[in-house]
């Protein structure tokens, strides 16, 4: 559990800054649930086996920015709303994480926010397979891997968890792993392992 008074002060509330890149601008939901002083863990989703990008893999509730969208903020609560099929009131914004180049073309912007409802999702079916409740305790226990990317100076890796709930990688699990190493005790070291699949995720931990 990570009390919020730890590091809410530290989060930025500069909603209404967009970066200035090229790269597609995404904005994503970093939903936390439990208490009203402590974090438990993260509410994410399954991406719908037939979506043309990055089918059946986990990640936040959020998406590209449209051009009557005036921040990312309202991108990634719009896509809240569609995605889990509740109000955005059920979410209490608490700040703003540092966005996360990605090597697919996109910047993504977190906004981490506290989850105030009772669970009851009405989530689109034609983007969400299932909601995940992954508890923070997971983080700490199930087995956590790394790919080296080749070609990449200073040394660059891949992350993976192997959850109940299936592979966490990508983009969202470096979003994760950055949140806890700045807000927390986290300090595992992955296991490094080869790729052995051809295409993403480029790792099935059953075959290791």
């Amino acid at each position: 559990m990570l009390p919020y008074k730890s590091f809410v002060e530290k989060l930025s509330r500069d909603f209404d800054q967009i970066p200035d890149t090229s790269e597609t601008k995404s904005g994503v939901i970093f939903p936390l649930f439990g208490s009203n002083e402590t974090a438990e863990g993260i509410i994410l989703t399954e991406r719908a086996k037939h979506l043309k990008s990055h089918p059946g893999q986990i990640s936040f509730p959020g998406g590209v920015m449209e051009q009557r969208d005036p921040n990312l903020l309202v991108t990634a609560l719009r896509e809240w709303e569609e995605e889990m099929g509740v109000h955005r009131n059920s979410l209490d914004v608490l700040g703003k994480l540092e966005g996360l180049h990605t090597r697919t073309g996109f910047h993504i912007t977190p906004f981490l926010a506290k989850y105030n409802g009772d669970f009851t999702f009405s989530k689109n079916e034609e983007e969400v397979e299932r909601i995940i409740l992954l508890p923070f305790s997971e983080l700490w226990t199930k087995p956590f891997y790394a790919i080296e990317i080749p070609g990449r100076e200073p040394r660059h890796f891949a992350y993976y968890f192997d959850l109940p709930d299936g592979l966490l990688w990508g983009a969202t699990c470096e979003m994760i792993l950055r949140f806890l190493k700045d807000n927390s005790s986290f300090d595992r070291s992955p296991q490094i392992v080869k790729a052995n699949l051809a295409k993403p995720p480029f790792l099935d931990p059953k075959s290791l």
